[in-house]
């Protein structure tokens, strides 16, 4: 729950950010609203290094290790990338959809982000409790199946508008969640000592989609043709579930195999 509740912190920000900025900006122009979010960033930052307390000291120097992910932790990077594309593209361009393609006004268009980042903090916090050993092996891929259902409803909301709020809550309870679930899994995984390095591997995999998801799906919103955008998420998502999916029964079969060897 712990760390749940940590990587709901960026959800927190998309629901606290979603709606005020969207009035902010149609008051003072947008470069007032990203003044506004750059200025709160330096607060929360100051404070942030005020309230929190000091490293303690160093008591060696930890080993050196490598930046190359392997067993385990590599499944859950790959599992990651293809994660953070299709998250990426629905963040990045979910308010746009709904403002040219449903004819959504600007509040209720940010209102979808806004959703979006609810549903994502009950999901991580929830699907993090739920992952103990023996069930969390397998809740990425849940978590990536219900993704795909999810850009699935984004791709059927041109022909019924409602569903597009039913796929802002699935995206946020099935996709975003599953980078918590990822992050659970990096505790329970991760070698003494190795846990902070595994957690960096496995984020860099997950913002590196975030860096691949929209430029990919960039060009079919210049073009108007969210309807292949969307399954292009739904492609990614699926890409993350098979791989999740993979592991999972590979690390279901690897104490037999141990055990008969």
């Amino acid at each position: 729950p712990v760390t749940g509740m940590k990587q709901s912190g960026v959800q927190l920000g998309a629901f606290a950010a979603g709606l005020p900025l969207a009035a902010l900006a149609g008051g003072i122009g947008w470069r007032g609203a990203v003044w506004t979010a750059a200025a709160t960033a330096a607060l929360a930052a100051l404070w942030a290094h005020r309230a929190l307390p000091a490293d303690p000291p160093a008591k060696a120097a930890p080993p050196r290790s490598s930046l190359v992910p392997r067993g385990a932790i590599a499944w859950l990077t790959v599992f990651s990338l293809f994660l953070g594309c299709g998250i990426a593209s629905v963040n990045t361009y979910v308010a746009l959809f709904g403002a040219q393609e449903l004819g959504l006004g600007p509040n209720a268009a940010a209102g979808l982000v806004a959703v979006l980042g609810v549903a994502g903090i009950a999901g991580r916090v929830g699907w993090s409790k739920a992952a103990r050993p023996g069930r969390a092996e397998w809740l990425p891929g849940w978590l990536a199946g219900g993704a795909v259902l999810s850009a699935g409803l984004l791709a059927a909301a041109p022909y019924a508008a409602p569903l597009v709020w039913v796929a802002a809550v699935a995206v946020g309870v099935f996709a975003v969640s599953g980078n918590a679930v990822s992050m659970v899994l990096v505790m329970q995984r991760a070698a003494p000592g190795r846990a902070g390095q595994d957690s960096a591997l496995v984020a860099a995999g997950f913002f590196a989609g975030f860096a691949l998801g929209p430029p990919l799906f960039g060009p079919l919103a210049q073009a108007g043709r969210y309807g292949p955008g969307w399954l292009l998420v739904a492609a990614e998502f699926a890409a993350a579930g098979a791989v999740a999916l993979t592991w999972a029964v590979r690390e279901r079969r690897l104490p037999a195999t141990e055990a008969a060897a």
